[in-house]
Order: structure tokens, then C-alpha cells, then sequence
């Protein structure tokens, strides 16, 4: 890949941070001066998610992906120009199958997808779950695991796969988009059943690859989260508003950047990431597989973090407002009626539980849904609410014993993302583990721009 050296020297110190949410973009423009970054503006713009088939499908078209993009740089024109850098952060898998021209050849199949289920077992059946952890450090599930979906494509669009150039993932279309280079990062390779994430070495696992018909040529260079990929493409650069065909990092998954951003590099180190989804991190020193979790590659080297989802965390709520409480606005509901409900059911004993499968599970092959049990005619929708919350946060305290069993936890729990607010960490306190939480904001966009900042060092 270039390494564009001479953007090094030349660079103004300016970086523009590219969040691919699953459900929405943000981008930040960054300035770098005396070793520290600092937010100059921001850009936000939300993008519908397809679910369909009884929601076991989920997908996005990746032109809303572009389209926000464009929105983005012409709402931020007048500092655009000044880029230097742009680095990735993105949700994954994402996965896109691509022409040689780097074209969308079927809608990004994203994590919350359960198309694969049969695929995810066939692959557990033809490779066996303990030389998956072994090498790979991952249970391919469906969603969650590239391979399945790849493998899915394969069977019901043999003509997609066929003309399927490269199998990348939201970073990987979005760099080739803009420089014309195919590249992934290990973080965002971890969770394709296909990367060597127990060596980490940056290496493909040929042998599983062809067991399922697949050539390595089909796969993306895999390169550091802080490497260029390129620059952007001159015309290209013009139209969107770029005066200095900026440097594109591939970067790395926006849960590992959440995580980067705020010093998670330590074994111990936690992060619980709020957004559509609920995520926990944990660092670790060496790669400890297991089925009830994922494992990805970090973006510094000779570390791993656990990544423990719900796929319907700050969803959970949101669907919750919209079937319970449609009345009340988004402030009202977030800022008064949720923590009211919180507070009243804290410390009370309550006999209404909540299976929190509202959008399936990354862990299971098979296809789990949510449960409201214990109800009856003195059930309130508060407690119902409280309920829902409680479940969540046991859900990842589940996690974090397992996790403890094998390495001792820092007693600081980060928070970051949309999806919370100072009741949710009291609960989180309460019904989750008795920590001190302190809340990040924007910490995924700043992991990628710490990522710039780290490329502009070298």
C-alpha cells in the first residue's frame, strides 16, 4: 500500500475522522497541535437500516454510506480543505462483495443480520469449534461472522459470488471508494472466521478459505488500523472539497476505536460501548477464546479485546418508547420518564424479567427472541421498563465474571456512546458490577483520529 510519505512532511496537522455507524455517520474534523487533539466540528447524519424477513435479515445499501458522506464535507466545506488525513472507523462486519471496480454488489450484510444461521453451523461442522478458537479465536455465528454470510451469498447468489472481486468490510469499501485500494485492518478482520486473529500476524488462514471455495485472492490486504491505504483520488478530491488529496487510513472497528480512545490498552482495562448495540470490552494480553464471546484484534500490537454484544441494547429502548411510551418525546422519555423509573425500582424487588434477545444473539446458531415473563395485572409499564434495563446489565455482567475468572478487572468502568445517561449508570452500578463509571463522549470518531495523530508521529 502507499504510504504517501510526503504527506507526512507537508501535513497541517489536520485530520477528518469518518465514523461508519451501523445506523448513522459521524465525522469530526480534528486539529493536532503540541502533541493534542482537539474537536473543531462535527457532522451527523442518520440512515436507515433494512430489516426484513421476520427481521432475520438486516442490510444497508452502502450509496446511504456515501450519501451521508457528501452531506458531511459540505456541511463542514470550509475546513475540508485543510485535510490531511483521513481515518476509518466503521462498523463491521458490514460485509460488501465488490466488483474490480470496487462496486457494491449486493447490500452490506451487517451484524444484525440471522440469514446464516445454517451456514454458521455448517461451518462449525466442517472445521470444528475448537480449531476455530484455536486460530481464528471466534464461534462463526450468523451476522457476526463474514464467513457465513460470504458462505450465504454463495448459495443463494452464486452469481454475486462469482463476480465478487474482493469480500471486504465497511472500511474496505469506503477506502476503495475514495483511493482505489483494497485493504482491511485486523480489528475489523477478527470477526470473518477467516483471519488468524490468535497469531495476529496480519495473515489470512488459507486453509479454512479453501475449504469453503474461497481464494485468498478474494480477500483485502490486511495492514495496520494506522496505514495508508492511498490517497484519495484527484477528481474525486476536487468534487467533495479536498484541496490536498488527503492520506486514507484503512482504520479499524468503531468498538475497538471506542475503546482506543479512552487508554483501554491494558489487561483488565473495560469499556461498555451504549449505541444500537450494547458492547463490552475488555483488554487482554493474550488471546483467550471462548463460544460465549467474541475476540478481535486490537489496534495496538500484542493486544486483544473480549467484545461481548447485545445487539439490541439502546434499540431495546428505543423500541420500548415507541410501543409503551409513543406519547412522550425522546427528551421526555430519556430525561424524566427512564430515570423516574430507574430510581422507583432500584432498590425493589421486582418479578418481571427480561430475556434480552430482542434482535437475536451473535452467540447463539440459533435464532433467540426476547421474553417479557412474570407479568400480571399490577405490572406497570415503569417496571416493565426497569425490567428491560436490568436484563441488559445482566446480561454483560455475565461477561465480565466469566472474563474475571481468568484475569483480574480495573474497578473504572468507561461509558461511551449515545445510548446512556446518569440514571443508566446508576443501574449499571447496581444491577451490572459496583464500578466507577466515567462516561467518554465521540470516543470512536477520536480513536480515529488518534489513529491520524499516530500516523502523523511516525
Amino acid at each position: 500500500m502507499a504510504q504517501a510519505e510526503s504527506q507526512k512532511t507537508t501535513s497541517s496537522n489536520t485530520i477528518l475522522a469518518v465514523d461508519i455507524g451501523t445506523t448513522g455517520m459521524k465525522m469530526g474534523v480534528f486539529r493536532l497541535s503540541d502533541d493534542a487533539l482537539s474537536l473543531v466540528r462535527q457532522f451527523s447524519q442518520e440512515y436507515e437500516v433494512n430489516i426484513y424477513n421476520d427481521g432475520l435479515f438486516g442490510d444497508i445499501e452502502q450509496e446511504k454510506w456515501k450519501t451521508a458522506f457528501i452531506a458531511g464535507c459540505k456541511e463542514m466545506e470550509d475546513l475540508i480543505g485543510d485535510v490531511d488525513v483521513i481515518s476509518l472507523s466503521g462498523t463491521t462486519p458490514g460485509l460488501t462483495a465488490m466488483d474490480k471496480d470496487g462496486q457494491a454488489l449486493y447490500p452490506a450484510i451487517l451484524m444484525l443480520d440471522q440469514r446464516s444461521r445454517r451456514q454458521a453451523r455448517f461451518i462449525i461442522e466442517t472445521v470444528g469449534i475448537e480449531h476455530l478458537l484455536k486460530t481464528t479465536a471466534n464461534m462463526p455465528v450468523a451476522g457476526g461472522c463474514s464467513l457465513a454470510s460470504i458462505l450465504w451469498i454463495k448459495d443463494n447468489c452464486p452469481e454475486i459470488f462469482d463476480k465478487t472481486y474482493k469480500f471486504g468490510h465497511s472500511n474496505t469499501y469506503f477506502a476503495h471508494w475514495l483511493t482505489g485500494g483494497f485493504a482491511i485492518d485486523p480489528s475489523s478482520a477478527s470477526l470473518t472466521a477467516l483471519y488468524n486473529t490468535v497469531r495476529n500476524d496480519f495473515t489470512w488462514n488459507e486453509d479454512i478459505a479453501s475449504t469453503f471455495g474461497i481464494s485468498p485472492g478474494q480477500l483485502p490486504q490486511i495492514i495496520p488500523a494506522y496505514e495508508s491505504v492511498g490517497q484519495i483520488n484527484k477528481s474525486l478530491a476536487r468534487k467533495l472539497g479536498f484541496r490536498k488529496e488527503p492520506t486514507m487510513l484503512i482504520g479499524g472497528n468503531d468498538a475497538v476505536l471506542a475503546a482506543y480512545s479512552v487508554g483501554i490498552n491494558e489487561p483488565g482495562d473495560i469499556i461498555n460501548v451504549n449505541g444500537t448495540c450494547e458492547i463490552t470490552l475488555i483488554c487482554l494480553d493474550k488471546c483467550l477464546a471462548s463460544a460465549n464471546y467474541n475476540i478481535r484484534a486490537h489496534v495496538l500490537q500484542d493486544r486483544w479485546l473480549t467484545l461481548h454484544v447485545m445487539n439490541a441494547g439502546g434499540k431495546a429502548l428505543d423500541w420500548y418508547k415507541s410501543l409503551f411510551c409513543s406519547e412522550l418525546s425522546a427528551e421526555e422519555f430519556y430525561n424524566s420518564f427512564l430515570p423516574q423509573a430507574i430510581e422507583n425500582w432500584l432498590d425493589c424487588e421486582s418479578g418481571v424479567t427480561y430475556v434480552p434477545y430482542l434482535m437475536g444473539s451473535r452467540y447463539s446458531p440459533e435464532p433467540l427472541k426476547a421474553q417479557l415473563l412474570g407479568l400480571t395485572q399490577q405490572t406497570t409499564r415503569e417496571e416493565i421498563l426497569a425490567a428491560i434495563v436490568r436484563g441488559l446489565c445482566g446480561y454483560q455482567k455475565a461477561h465480565l465474571k466469566e472474563i474475571e475468572k481468568k484475569i483480574p478487572l480495573k474497578n473504572i468502568i468507561h461509558v461511551t456512546g449515545g445510548a446512556t445517561n446518569p440514571a443508566l449508570m446508576r443501574a449499571k452500578s447496581k444491577w451490572m458490577r459496583d464500578s466507577e463509571y466515567i462516561h467518554n463522549e465521540q470516543s470512536s470518531m477520536k480513536g480515529a483520529a488518534m489513529l491520524g495523530q499516530k500516523y502523523l508521529d511516525n
